[in-house]
C-alpha cells in the first residue's frame, strides 16, 4: 500500500512537472514572440517599452517561480526516495523476519514430528509393558494361590506335629506305665522266688522250665 501511495504521489509529481514544463515551453513560445515583437516594437512608444518591461518583468518572476516549483519537487522527490528506502529496509527487514520464523516453523514441526514418533514409539513400549505387567499379574495370581496352598499345607503339617507330640507324649507315658508293671512284677516273682526257695531246699530240679516259660510271656508282653 505504501508503494501504491508512492507511485501514485510520483505520478501526480510528474503530471505537474508536464504541466509546468509545458507552460514553460509556452512561456519561452510567448517570451520568444514577445522579443520578436520587441524588435519590431523598438521605435514605439514608452508605453509599449513599459508594456515590454512588465512583460520581461513578469517572465523572470515566472522564471523564479519556476525554479522555486523546481526545487520543491526535487526536495518531495528526495523526500520520497529516503521514504522508498526506508520502507525497502522494512521490507527487507519484514522478509528476514518471515524467512526466520518460518524456519522456526519447520523446526517446530519437524519437532513435532519427532514428538510424535517418540510418542508412538512409547506408546508401543507401554502396550509391551502392558503385556508384560498381565504376565506378572497373573504369576503373582498363581503364586498367591500356591502360598495360600502352602500355608494350609503348613498348617497341615502344624496340626500333625502336635498330634505327633501329644501320641509320643501319650507313648512314653505308656512306656513308663509298662516299665513300671515290668518292675512291679519282677519283684513279685522274686519274691515268690524267694519263699519258694525259703520253704523248700534247693534241688536242681525244683523249678521246672514250665513255670519259667509261664512268668516270660508278662515279659514279651511288656516289651511289646
Amino acid at each position: 500500500q505504501g508503494y501504491e501511495e508512492l507511485e501514485r504521489q510520483l505520478k501526480e509529481v510528474f503530471k505537474e512537472r508536464s504541466n509546468i514544463l509545458r507552460q514553460l515551453s509556452k512561456t519561452s513560445k510567448e517570451l520568444e514572440g514577445i522579443k520578436v515583437n520587441l524588435q519590431s516594437l523598438k521605435n514605439d512608444e514608452a508605453s509599449a517599452k513599459n508594456d515590454v518591461q512588465k512583460l520581461l518583468e513578469l517572465g523572470q518572476k515566472q522564471r523564479e517561480e519556476m525554479k522555486s516549483l523546481q526545487e520543491t519537487f526535487q526536495k518531495q522527490l528526495n523526500e520520497a526516495a529516503e521514504k522508498a528506502e526506508k520502507q525497502q529496509a522494512t521490507i527487507n527487514f519484514l522478509k528476514t523476519e518471515m524467512e526466520r520464523k518460518s524456519k522456526m516453523i519447520r523446526d517446530l514441526q519437524n519437532e513435532n514430528k519427532s514428538l510424535k514418533n517418540k510418542l508412538l514409539s512409547g506408546n508401543k513400549l507401554c502396550g509391551i509393558h502392558a503385556e508384560e505387567s498381565k504376565k506378572i499379574q497373573a504369576q503373582l495370581k498363581e503364586l498367591r494361590y500356591g502360598k495360600k496352598d502352602l500355608i494350609f499345607k503348613a498348617q497341615q503339617l502344624t496340626d500333625l506335629e502336635q498330634k505327633l507330640a501329644v501320641a509320643k507324649d501319650e507313648l512314653e507315658k505308656a512306656a513308663l506305665d509298662k516299665e513300671s508293671q515290668l518292675k512291679a512284677l519282677k519283684e513279685t516273682v522274686q519274691l515268690c522266688l524267694s519263699s519258694v526257695l525259703h520253704s523248700r531246699p534247693p534241688a536242681p530240679n525244683l523249678i521246672p522250665s514250665k513255670p519259667a516259660e509261664k512268668l516270660t510271656p508278662p515279659a514279651t508282653k511288656g516289651s511289646k
